[in-house]
């Protein structure tokens, strides 16, 4: 049945209508049987009989204004129809209230018949991934779950690194300058960065001496210089009483044996999940999962940049995605603080900003640009086309002077999988702006233009 629900709202309470115009929502009630017709009482006789006081006629001649003897008042009958009436009339509210409800039940669904949860596509907060991706994350077969560190686990983590009592178990990843292992101490999984020099080869732990001849080859000094810089800037990073976007970074372990140094070891967690590189994951992610990813991603962003810090390595590959949906930030070994103006070409090649290229003074602005880059390979983009070779060359830097200076147009052209989301690619565009000064500057900017831009299409990151 159709029915005016927006003037019921109003008052709060359904309107009755009037009997001959009732179509209710739960089928057709009963009729009511005509009352059976009395016979008229005899003239000139004034009788009382079963509650009704039957009037002789000339009394009504002295009152013209009194009603008909056939519209007389039953008075216990009145009584009878009234509440008659009244059960009627809550009878009907009743069966629409049941009818409503029947209609909210058929109307909802199948999802909430079985749990109060929110549908798949939806967060249980802004920034957080919907359900059907958390799923999708836990999916993927792991031999057991690793718990997070807790105060004491760190605490032993980092005993454990001073005495070198604990156990690199497998490799588990390779990077360019190290090699990471899956290590224990007592009961505690956790994460072991490693470099070695070539003495590790002649007298090292069997399980790395044959690893790193897989590595670039970066010189052993360039290597420590980044391994100690990672380590200093965790540290300076590190907070035990709240949750960090960033990796917890323990401790730094020279590795010696028979006086010899062979390495050395940085301790971290052990975060379990995937990296944002990784599009086997990534192609499973619906749009607006991608964009609480990239939401996620400028908070951790932000959390360094808050503490004067720029990563100067942003990439996907940096940027870690726990088993529940939580992005973190890793890598920390070119991290600077802002203002630096190096002497060399820092960074990996595809996302590399013209300040970068340039060797000129870098801020927060230079990590908005590689975010952008990040950000595009998301959606269906491309890293920029930058040749490591080509960029020592002297016209190549001249050319990205050029264009820090005057460079209105954005690194990024194409991102297939935002046609219809066109302001979510115009704020990823205008990270990558080439000429510093009118690319997006820092990362409260561009959450705030993210949270907008995504309120247009529905999407609530707050």
């Amino acid at each position: 049945m159709k029915m005016d629900k927006q003037d019921d709202n109003k008052n709060g309470s359904f309107a009755v209508p009037d009997q001959g115009k009732r179509k209710y929502l739960s089928g057709p009630l009963k009729k009511e049987e005509p009352a059976p017709k009395k016979e008229p009482a005899p003239p000139n006789e004034e009788k009382e009989s079963a509650g009704r006081r039957y009037l002789h006629p000339r009394t009504l001649q002295k009152d013209k204004s009194v009603i008909l003897e056939t519209q007389l008042i039953d008075v216990s009958k009145v009584r009878e129809r009234r509440r008659a009436a009244m059960a009627e009339e809550e009878d009907d509210s009743i069966r629409i209230k049941s009818a409503n409800s029947s209609d909210q039940e058929a109307q909802r669904p199948t999802w909430q018949e079985e749990s109060n949860e929110t549908p798949d596509d939806e967060p249980d907060t802004g920034s957080a991934l919907s359900r059907k991706a958390v799923r999708t994350l836990e999916s993927v077969p792991i031999p057991h779950v690793i718990p997070e560190l807790t105060e004491e686990a760190i605490a032993e983590i980092r005993a454990a690194g001073k005495t070198g009592d604990y156990t690199l178990l497998e490799p588990i990843a390779k990077g360019a300058e190290s090699i990471l292992y899956k290590a224990k101490a007592g009961s505690w999984i956790f994460c072991v960065k490693a470099i070695r020099n070539r003495w590790d080869g002649f007298i090292g732990n069997s399980k790395t001496k044959h690893n790193q001849e897989k590595l670039q080859d970066v010189s052993y000094s360039t290597k420590l210089r980044h391994l100690r810089n990672e380590y200093d800037v965790a540290r300076a990073l590190f907070n035990a009483h709240e949750e960090m976007p960033v990796v917890k970074v323990l401790y730094l372990r020279r590795v010696t044996r028979l006086g010899l140094e062979l390495g050395y070891d940085l301790l971290m967690e052990y975060i379990q999940g995937h990296d944002l590189s990784d599009r086997n994951i990534l192609k499973k992610f619906g749009v607006d999962d991608k964009i609480r990813l990239m939401y996620q991603a400028i908070q951790a962003v932000n959390y360094m940049h808050k503490r004067k810090f720029i990563h100067l390595d942003i990439k996907p590959s940096n940027f870690m995605i726990t088993r529940t949906g939580k992005v973190r930030l890793i890598d920390f070994g070119i991290s600077v603080f802002s203002g630096f103006k190096g002497r060399s070409i820092t960074g990996t090649t595809g996302y590399l900003s013209p300040e970068q290229v340039a060797k000129e003074t870098l801020n927060e602005a230079t990590d908005i640009f590689a975010l952008g880059v990040t950000f595009s390979t998301f959606f269906g983009g491309k890293p920029l086309q930058q040749n490591q070779e080509e960029l020592l060359q002297r016209s190549v830097r001249r050319d990205a002077r050029f264009h820090l200076e005057s460079g209105n147009v954005s690194a990024i052209a194409d991102l297939p999988e935002l046609t219809d989301r066109p302001q979510i690619a115009e704020i990823i565009r205008n990270c990558s702006i080439l000429k510093r000064e009118n690319r997006i500057q820092n990362c409260p900017s561009l959450l705030m233009q993210l949270q907008q831009a995504a309120k247009t299409y529905g999407l609530n990151l707050e």
